[in-house]
This record gives structure tokens, C-alpha cells and sequence, in this order.
């Protein structure tokens, strides 16, 4: 069986970083060095390395080289990345310009973004060629700065015009006010959200506020910073990613293709929501364990999920438990996650949306962990939330001159803010319809997205810019 290989784009700084992290972190459960991207006497590494790396050389005096591609338009964080990791990374795929997007949607994604645009295409076009069966692209930005937003959306579009038959997972960190340095970043979060729902074929959100929370709360950190949010987010990529890593005897092997299709029951309903378990701290984990319940009730914990919402409070449209580590309890897992399942707040008419995979080899910081990954309906909480602090700065117009004078216009704001509306209203249809007693299934029935401005739906961002010129 051909393994599925996944190549991995990190855009801005936040993109940047989390990636670091995420690379040196599988390179630890690969056996590969972090460092030289070799491994110790040159043995083969561990599981299907394949997946995320290629190998450079022949024999015992190879290396592993991520399939990755890492851009900013500031050069900073990317200097950052080659002083720091060695010749882990291809070179050619760290890919910077001497000045950032100043935090504005429209320089990512209309001015220097475009500049840099078909360099970047033509570098993933070659680790493309270099795959032997593309298992799908995994986007990492975060919506609040410049380049994470604008260049982010920009790419996410080009990437499905020129490969739509690959499957695209955004990961995109959404802003907050306890670790905010950019007052833009509801505009450009809203602006970004248009793509993220018409391109990407699903997209998981990273909620900086509730990140915070759990690093201030589950991790005892009394300011936590930007690289202790980023390690919960390693912990949540690497545990979402050992399906598609390793196989073994009990191993559920689940793709990034397989996986999107059990998670997106709709297409304009594929915003997900993550939880890790056990979240102890870091310095603690390998003296403290949980117990396999124990776990699961915490992976199901309004407390513990990386979105500030309640998801017991609204519907679960579809989840995925991804389980990796010992397997002697099996049995004792199985029987708790199907008690759980009952207890869930399940929408009637996705009745069986459960899906569970198994993967043995252990994670570096915990002998046993657990990821969920849910879609669910309480996700337009967390959109409203960005959209009123986005209403708060359009009402007087605050900063919109820095988007005005990049090309935007007025009209053009107004749809991508109406675009996020009727994805809010999306998932508020599914969630009242998904509550109702079985009624009489038609065609009709099924969530449709509301909208007072149809334009905003059928029309691309490009189609919008291209029309303002």
C-alpha cells in the first residue's frame, strides 16, 4: 500500500513558529535528528517517514528532509528558523521578503503577497512532483496578522485552482485580546474567514483565547507565552498527524483525505474545534498519568477544548477520537468512548458521525494521549466573537484606511463581512435543526447558508478585487 505523503505550508510569523515546533517534535518520534535530519548509524527511522519526509541520499548517509514549505514576508522569524534547526530544511523552501504586511489583510493578499506568490507555487509544485501519492496539504497560519491572513488566503485559492483534487486542511490560530499585538486583527481574521470557507476543504481553529486559558489553567503558567500556546498546538498536530505517521498491528490508519470526509457532513460546514488529553503540564507528564476514563471525560470537557466555547452546549455534527500510546486497555477505551458517545449531544440526523483510531507507537511527552476533533456547532460562538470586535472598528471606520489605500473598497469589506455572517447563520441552522425531534427528511431540509447578500457566497475574493479594478 502506497503511504499518503503530506506536505506541510507555514505562513507568517505564528505559521512560522508553530511549525518549528511541530518538526522538531516528529522528528523526535521518528528518530530523526532535529539538527541534520539524520538518524543515529544511520538506520531507517521509525513508522511511515515517508508521509512528511523525503529522503536525500542513498545508503546509511542519508537524510530526512521535511516536506515542508515556510514563508513570511518579513525575514525575521524565517532567519530564526535557519539559525536554529541546523540543515534540517531544504533551503530553497524558507522563503522570505525584507518587508512584513504591517498586520493588513490587503498587502498579503494584493500587494507583496502577490509579488512573492509564484515562488512559493513553484516550490510546493516541486514537493509535489517529489511525492509518490499526495495525501493533502496542511496549511499553518495565524488569521490575525498580515501575511497570515492575506498571503494566507491568497495561497489556500491558488493552491486549490491548480491542485483541487488535493485535499487542503487550514490550521489557522485565531486571535485574542490577552495576546494580541495587532489592533487590525479582526478585520483581517473576517477577510481571511471568505476563503477559508469557500477554498479550504475543512479548516481547525486555534483559539488563542482559549490556549491561554489552558496554559494559565491546566499548566499553572501565570502569563503564558506565545511559545507555550504553540506547544499545545504541537501536542494537538503531532496526535492528529500519528495515524498518518505509523502503522502497526492495531494501528487505524486514517488519512488526511479519510479524515476530512468523516469530519465535513457538508461543505460549508467544516470549521473544527480540538481538545488534547491529558493536558499536564510539560515537567509533570511523565510522572503523572491518567487513567483511560479519566481521559476521556477530559478530552470531552468544555474546559479542555482549544476554542473558547461550550461544545456540550451545542450539537456535535461529526468527531473523531484519535487514541496513541500502550494499547493493554483497548477494551476499557472502547467502552468508555462508546458511554461517552451516548452522552453527546449528537445532531438526529448524522446519527453514527463517530469515528476512533488507534495508532501504538507513543508520543514524546506522554505514554498514553488522546485528540478529539469535532465539528460542532458551537464554533459560531467563537466566529461571532471576531465578528462583533470587528463590528466595534467598522462602525467608525477605525484603521480602514490602511485597507482603502491597498485597493479595498468599502464595498468589498461589507460582502466579506457578510460572507462570515451567513457562516455564523450556517451552523446556527445546523444546530436548530440538528435539536429537533425526527421530523420529515427532504431535500429541503438540509442546513442551507442565510444570506442578505447573495454575492457574498458565490463570489471569490479575487472575483471581488478584480472587480474593484
Amino acid at each position: 500500500m502506497k503511504v499518503n505523503n503530506v506536505i506541510v505550508v507555514s505562513i507568517g510569523q505564528a505559521g512560522n513558529q508553530i511549525a518549528a515546533s511541530f518538526w522538531k517534535t516528529i522528528c523526535q518520534e521518528h528518530g530523526i535528528d532535529p539538527l541534520t535530519g539524520q538518524t543515529a548509524q544511520g538506520q531507517e527511522p521509525r513508522g511511515n517517514w515517508s508521509a512528511f519526509f523525503t529522503r536525500l541520499g542513498d545508503g546509511s548517509g542519508g537524510s530526512f528532509v521535511p516536506r515542508a514549505v515556510m514563508v513570511d514576508l518579513e525575514p525575521s522569524v524565517i532567519e530564526s528558523v535557519k539559525d536554529t534547526s541546523g540543515s534540517l530544511f531544504n533551503p530553497a523552501n524558507l522563503i522570505s521578503r525584507t518587508e512584513g504586511a504591517g498586520g493588513n489583510f490587503a498587502v498579503g493578499y494584493l500587494g507583496a503577497g502577490r509579488e512573492v506568490l509564484p515562488e512559493v507555487m513553484g516550490r510546493l509544485d516541486n514537493e509535489i512532483d517529489k511525492c509518490d501519492n499526495v495525501g493533502g496539504i496542511i496549511v499553518l497560519h495565524a488569521t490575525g496578522g498580515g501575511t497570515g491572513s492575506g498571503f494566507g488566503s491568497l495561497l489556500i485559492e491558488s493552491l486549490k485552482e491548480k491542485h483541487a483534487e488535493i485535499p487542503v486542511l487550514a490550521c489557522a490560530v485565531l486571535p485574542s485580546p490577552q495576546v494580541s499585538s495587532v489592533v487590525t486583527e479582526p478585520y483581517n481574521t473576517v477577510f481571511s474567514l471568505h476563503t477559508l470557507r469557500r477554498s479550504a476543504d475543512a479548516c481547525l481553529i486555534f483559539d488563542n483565547e482559549a490556549l491561554f486559558e489552558l496554559a494559565h489553567r491546566k499548566w499553572n503558567i501565570e502569563s503564558p507565552t506565545v511559545d507555550d500556546l504553540n506547544l499545545l498546538i504541537t501536542e494537538a498536530l503531532a496526535g492528529l498527524t500519528a495515524s498518518m505517521r505509523f502503522s502497526g498491528f492495531l494501528t487505524v490508519e486514517i488519512s488526511l483525505r479519510e479524515l476530512l470526509t468523516n469530519l465535513v457532513p457538508q461543505p460549508s460546514l467544516h470549521f473544527l474545534m480540538c481538545s488534547f488529553a491529558p493536558l499536564t503540564p510539560p515537567d509533570r507528564s511523565k510522572f503523572e498519568e491518567l487513567g483511560i476514563e479519566e481521559m476521556i471525560k477530559s478530552l470531552f470537557d468544555n474546559g479542555s477544548v482549544f476554542a473558547a466555547c461550550n461544545p456540550m452546549e451545542g450539537r456535535f455534527l461529526s468527531t473523531a477520537v484519535l487514541y496513541r500510546g500502550i494499547m493493554d486497555d483497548k477494551p476499557q477505551a472502547d467502552s468508555a468512548l462508546a458511554a461517552m458517545r451516548e452522552q453527546l449531544p449528537l445532531t438526529y440526523w448524522i446519527p453514527t458521525a463517530f469515528k476512533i483510531g488507534y495508532v501504538e507507537q507513543s508520543g514524546i511527552s506522554h505514554r498514553k494521549s488522546m485528540v478529539l476533533l469535532a465539528n460542532n456547532t458551537e464554533i459560531a460562538r467563537v466566529l461571532d466573537r471576531i465578528c462583533a470586535n470587528f463590528d466595534k472598528l467598522w462602525q467608525r471606520k477605525a484603521f480602514a484606511n490602511w485597507y482603502l489605500n491597498e485597493g479595498m473598497s468599502e464595498e468589498q469589506i461589507n460582502a466579506l463581512r457578510a460572507s462570515a455572517q451567513e457562516l455564523i447563520q450556517s451552523y446556527q441552522v445546523a444546530e436548530e435543526s440538528g435539536a429537533k425531534a425526527k421530523v420529515q427528511d427532504t431535500s429541503g431540509d438540509s442546513p442551507r447558508t442565510i444570506s442578505d447578500d447573495g454575492r457574498a457566497s458565490s463570489m471569490s475574493l479575487r472575483d471581488l478585487v478584480d472587480r474593484r479594478r
